[in-house]
């Protein structure tokens, strides 16, 4: 199949921590692909797409958790392939996936003693902003899964590693901890993360993020521009009576306004995106009798999620 060769972010700069020149990852509908995908050094990146798609696939193919079919790439600046090969290079690695396994019975307690000795560091700002503390003399298989989210993004967050992979990091947390979250991921500056997203609250942490599709990586922007680029600085959201009245309108609109971007019907609703205000167009809609309801506002990273998650 085709595959998506990405530039560089403009205004990315620094040291390069992630470089894919080629990776291939089997999945059960298609291989996906990925050519020359890099993250720069301290960027904070959101892998955002469909369901499916392959976020988990591939984080995990670049963790060494997942088979290849093809694998070219360096990590700090070290091959993927020595990751697998070199234990102590785990040192600088943080990790937190969906699905985690810990052998025998331990207690949360052991499980903090254990990340002592093998990463010789333990921020106690990570262990007490998750209440890991509390939950010490407790089984780890008898934990909640918010309390279970808390102990992993322990283990990943707590030695303070040179690079973060975060599988969805905010399911189960409950405000308190999400907030906590924020503020932990918020001050690592200098560790570079890459994240599977899929909900804003994620979204809001990243300074770039990059779009998935069975294409490969289709963008990989500033969050900021990517938004401003493929949802617009302004959006209009429109409720119809039934979908052949939201088609209706969107001809109607078409022949009425000049319009930066053709507009979107899904079932009775009928979305615009546009650079500029889409006042005008919103007031000349408030009587229109196809429009039972008429929402004007900013583009929002709901939107940006929502737009890609309808795939390339």
């Amino acid at each position: 199949m085709s595959t998506a060769t990405i530039p560089v972010s403009a205004d990315s700069k620094g040291v390069c921590a992630l470089h894919l020149r080629r990776l291939v990852v089997p999945l059960p509908e298609c291989d996906l692909q990925v050519n020359d995908w890099q993250i720069r050094a301290g960027e904070k990146v959101a892998i955002i797409g469909r369901n499916g798609v392959g976020k988990t696939s591939l984080m995990e193919a670049i963790l060494g958790l997942r088979a290849t079919t093809a694998t070219d790439g360096d990590m700090l600046g070290i091959a993927l392939d020595r990751w697998q090969r070199r234990p102590a290079l785990r040192r600088q690695l943080g990790v937190q996936l969906q699905r985690a396994f810990f052998p025998g019975r331990p207690r949360v307690g052991e499980m903090v003693a254990l990340h002592r000795s093998l990463y010789r560091r333990t921020s106690e700002r990570v262990l007490d902003a998750l209440g890991i503390p509390a939950l010490a003399p407790r089984l780890y298989e008898f934990l909640s899964r918010g309390e279970t989210q808390r102990v992993e993004l322990f283990l990943a967050l707590a030695h303070e590693p040179r690079i973060l992979f975060l599988d969805e990091p905010f399911t189960g947390l409950d405000p308190r901890f999400a907030h906590s979250l924020r503020a932990l991921l918020g001050e690592m500056c200098d560790t570079t993360v890459v994240m599977c997203c899929h909900t804003v609250e994620e979204l809001a942490l990243a300074t770039h993020t990059a779009w998935l599709s069975r294409e490969g990586i289709v963008r990989h922007e500033a969050t900021e521009v990517l938004c401003r680029d493929l949802v617009g600085a302004f959006r209009l959201t429109v409720q119809c009576k039934d979908e052949q009245s939201a088609q209706d309108l969107a001809l109607d609109l078409q022949g009425h306004f000049t319009l930066e971007r053709a507009p979107v019907v899904e079932q009775q609703n009928l979305s615009l995106a546009s650079s500029t205000s889409l006042a005008e167009i919103a007031n000349a809609l408030m009587d229109h009798p196809d429009a039972l309801a008429v929402d004007v506002g900013r583009g929002t990273l709901a939107d940006l999620l929502r737009h890609c998650a309808k795939g390339a």
